[in-house]
């Protein structure tokens, strides 16, 4: 039975990179080139995706003539009270490639209804900025709960997919259809080089570091030092935020006012020895 064909109501969690694309195209091409009428395609955005990322996710639109519905996290209100739990009216935005967010709004209004900011022990960000709000769109378009979703976690990615595949999270039956076909970030990485168009940013084996939120606290140190050698500009937003709270991301670590620092320093040769943590946010 080939995986990527859905026989009933599904969302497709389109990330924005090059894996989640690759299960687009090959979900399309399992029908013929055109999805479903109850299969819906979603993209969160963040506000801090890279510019390459809201471009690939519309270039995926174009050349494939799929539609792709881009959300965003809009902010909560309070709902009613039940006794001393308060119940919150979550909101949501349908942007495009020409509205989207692109200086963190979504996620600076998350951690402002929060309260705090997210780490690597509480990272509730993802399931609010993504998780949550596409389940809270897909509702809203009559899907019952749970329903299907595909996410693009990859054989090569064993514990990541085993831990969700066929599970029901958050309302949603997760189905990984490229961990069950065995692709890898080789295979995606091939896929791409024969395409017509491609995420304009760097092409590690299918993979790269600079991919969803740009300087992301789950990501090595050493990954975000060279990204912000590369690009400072972009650790103003999170320097902000910790700012604003008072508090760190990445509360054992560095700051990213301290990175900017370090960055800066041209002798350095940021050799951390501490690995990139796995998200739901994806490739």
């Amino acid at each position: 039975m080939n995986p990527y064909v859905i026989d009933e109501p599904a969302c497709i969690l389109f990330s924005g990179g090059r894996t989640s694309a690759f299960l687009l195209y090959k979900v399309l091409e399992a029908h013929g080139g055109k999805l479903p009428s109850d299969v819906k395609v979603t993209f969160a955005n963040t506000g801090k995706e890279m510019p390459q990322t809201l471009d690939f996710v519309q270039a995926c639109s174009d050349n494939w003539g799929v539609d792709i519905v881009w959300l965003e996290y809009a902010g909560r209100s309070k709902a009613q009270s039940e006794g001393k739990k308060i119940v919150y009216d979550y909101r949501y935005n349908i942007v495009d490639h020409k509205t989207a967010s692109r200086n963190g709004e979504p996620f600076a209004q998350v951690i402002a209804d929060v309260g705090n900011l997210p780490n690597p022990s509480q990272r509730w960000c993802s399931g609010q900025l993504k998780i949550r709000t596409i389940k809270r769109y897909l509702i809203d378009q009559g899907f019952e709960t749970p329903f299907l979703s595909l996410v693009g976690w990859r054989a090569d990615e064993p514990r990541r997919a085993a831990k969700l595949h066929g599970k029901i999270n958050e309302g949603q039956e997760v189905w990984c259809p490229m961990y069950v076909a065995g692709e890898t970030k080789e295979s995606v990485g091939a896929f791409w080089k024969k395409q017509n168009f491609d995420l304009s940013l760097p092409n590690n084996n299918g993979v790269t570091d600079l991919g969803n939120c740009d300087l992301c606290f789950l990501k090595s140190r050493t990954k975000r030092l060279s990204a912000i050698r590369e690009r400072p500009e972009l650790a103003e937003w999170w320097e902000e935020q910790e700012k604003i709270s008072g508090d760190q991301f990445d509360r054992k670590g560095l700051s990213y006012k301290e990175m900017i620092v370090i960055a800066s320093d041209q002798g350095n040769l940021f050799d951390f020895d501490d690995p990139s943590i796995s998200c739901f946010c994806g490739d």
